[in-house]
């Protein structure tokens, strides 16, 4: 950072245009300050992008001092941008500029001159030895480390903790203490989830040495893999399991037209010099993938939230249209470190699917708060594992405290138990957000759904409502809401709750909506080809995903190839069911075999399928026709 210092008589700007498309907003154009101050210029360089926060405290530290020197108690903090051959990103150096002020308004009078304008000036220096001065402040490797360090460490600064029963009681908890407290006393098997989730929180011990069982899941099954000509955390899709990602998709489609929402679309990258954008980035505290399309410094979304917000900003809604509702299939990335990556639980480049409300008021974002944990307590049931997973909370000790009564109202008919990590003040947008939390095979937990409560991006993005009278306010809060926060998460969620049923004596398979094969016709010869043949077009015609083993293989072969796909429900074709007209149906999910006729069992898919989306299956019917993808 390249400082020039002036003690001044007075200090005059004003703003004549706009010097970049990412300007920041204002609503004064022009100060003047008519009595003695300090005006210190600002240029932020690349450099200062590795420990911006050190920067600024070497900035504070040296105003301050030149202040008191000079008896000053006002200062005027004026972005230079011509101080450096070497500029930072405008994101970095507004981030800079602002904290400058709000750490020097806790001993001066400040004034922060607009981000991103040309200004014409005027300055009366007073003319003294003092009066002067220049600065380099720079940052050694040692100080990056450590402001990187306590990046990583803030936002969890929760002081109060809190377990609720699935009856809405509370019992406050501590991290030496919990394992005592009588919610764990309760008899419930969920409870015992929700004893393993806290202790994931408080980082009290999951053994990581052991390969999540997803991973030999989704190769075995030919659903998904790594890929060579990429880097770690991308995954390529086979047929299987990219059907798989679809069906899930619109699954969630239908949650959200069911809630209401508008499905839009917003581009993947985002501009480095979009300011407002770059704060809301800087706050949410993810890894960066940047790109240069030789236009300048871009960012690959991490979230639909930086594109979503300037989308909302544009659209016009009076308060009798609000809340303001869309639904976005997002691709995102976030640049995770290397020893982070895990197999489909945290990944590089997923899918999410992001709902977002503006709301005119607290009223109805409480309602629509509401409705969206009810629909995702559905989803974690109808997708997930019903009664494997628990609510984890986030928020501030204050909105927790004047809001208890509405919140534990959510726990209580949810009955679900939650837990609730609490910090004395806000350090991202949200003043309270939930966590739908799946305990998994190898006990930690996974995080499929959220719905939070942002009380900053309405004010940040200008995203209001038109009253009666034509007037544009700022909506109190904006409901952000992800079905799923990463499709490929919710795949190994999946996976892993499988290998759960496998360790309990259960059979491993998908509910039946989502196998990809869900009815198979094994034939005992091949004379009964053609037979196998016209009943497998039966079975597809009537929306059923029926495959046909042509195979020259034994009929025991065949029955355990099926099984080794998960496939609910297998058929033997031989003479007596051509003759009978009746099907020997083998039920995975029972490990039985029963009779039915083509009708009944029809019915009986049509049933377990009821309200879930259907496609058609994804690889050619016959089963000689489908190549090796995994070896």
């Amino acid at each position: 950072m390249r400082t020039l210092g002036i003690h001044t008589n007075y200090f005059r700007f004003k703003a004549t245009e706009k010097a970049m498309k990412g300007a920041e907003s204002i609503s004064q154009t022009e100060f003047s300050l008519e009595e003695d101050c300090i005006v210190v210029y600002v240029g932020v360089e690349k450099a200062d992008e590795a420990a911006p926060l050190v920067v600024t405290r070497k900035l504070i530290d040296d105003t301050l001092k030149r202040a008191e020197t000079l008896k000053v108690k006002k200062v005027i903090v004026y972005p230079y941008v011509h101080l450096t051959q070497d500029p930072s990103s405008p994101r970095t150096a507004l981030s800079v500029l602002k904290n400058a002020k709000k750490m020097l308004a806790e001993k001066l009078e400040v004034v922060r001159a607009p981000f991103g304008w040309y200004k014409a000036f005027e300055v009366s220096a007073k003319g003294h030895p003092l009066s002067e001065w220049s600065g380099f402040f720079s940052i050694d490797e040692e100080e990056a480390k450590a402001e990187k360090s306590e990046d990583e460490v803030r936002g969890d600064k929760f002081t109060k903790f809190i377990c609720v029963d699935i009856e809405g009681n509370e019992y406050e908890v501590t991290p030496d203490k919990f394992k005592k407290n009588a919610i764990f006393k309760k008899k419930k098997p969920v409870y015992k989830l929700l004893k393993r989730f806290v202790s994931n929180e408080f980082g009290k011990g999951v053994d990581t040495t052991r390969a999540p069982k997803h991973i030999e899941f989704m190769q075995r099954l030919e659903l998904v893999d790594y890929c060579d000509a990429s880097e770690k955390g991308h995954y390529k899709w086979y047929p299987k399991g990219l059907f798989i990602q679809k069906l899930i998709l619109e699954y969630a489609g239908m949650l959200a037209h069911e809630w209401g929402a508008m499905e839009m679309k917003n581009p993947l990258i985002i501009r480095g010099d979009n300011n407002i954008v770059g704060e809301l980035m800087g706050e949410f505290h993810e890894r960066d993938y940047k790109v240069d399309g030789g236009r300048g410094v871009c960012y690959l979304r991490y979230a639909s939230d930086p594109l979503g917000f300037p989308f909302m900003q544009k659209v016009r809604f009076s308060h009798k249209q609000s809340p303001l509702k869309v639904y976005e299939e997002a691709t995102c990335f976030r640049n995770e470190q290397e020893g982070e990556v895990s197999g489909l639980k945290r990944v590089r480049n997923f899918m999410m699917t992001d709902m977002h409300a503006a709301c005119a008021t607290t009223d109805e974002a409480k309602k629509e708060f509401e409705d969206l944990c009810y629909l995702f307590q559905r989803l974690m049931d109808d997708i997930i594992a019903r009664g494997r997973w628990v609510l984890g909370w986030e928020g501030t000790i204050d909105f927790y405290e004047d809001n208890k009564e509405w919140l534990l109202g959510i726990c209580k008919t949810m009955k679900v138990p939650s837990f609730f990590k609490l910090m004395p003040e806000m350090t991202h947008y949200y003043a309270i957000k939930n966590e739908f939390q799946s305990i998994t095979e190898d006990e930690s937990n996974i995080q499929v759904s959220t719905v939070q409560w942002d009380v900053k991006d309405g004010e940040r993005f200008d995203i209001g409502y038109v009253d009666d009278d034509g007037k544009k306010h700022p909506v109190p809060v904006i409901l952000h809401a992800s079905s799923f926060g990463s499709i490929e998460r919710t795949l190994c969620t999946i996976l892993e709750n499988i290998a759960i049923d496998i360790n309990q004596g259960k059979p491993a398979m998908f509910p039946v909506w989502l196998a990809p094969t869900q009815v198979r016709l094994c034939p005992v010869k091949d004379e009964f080809l053609e037979y196998a043949t016209g009943l497998c077009d039966r079975f597809n015609r009537a929306n059923i995903r029926c495959d046909l083993d042509d195979r020259p293989d034994t009929v025991s072969k065949k029955i355990r190839n099926s099984e080794r796909e998960w496939i609910p429900y297998v058929l033997v074709i031989g003479q007596k069911e051509i003759d009978s007209g009746e099907l020997m149906v083998r039920i995975r999910e029972t490990g039985k075999q029963q009779k039915m006729t083509f009708d009944e069992l029809v019915d009986r898919i049509h049933t377990e399928s009821k309200g879930m989306p259907f496609r058609r299956i994804p690889m050619p019917r016959l089963v000689s026709k489908r190549p090796i993808f995994h070896g």
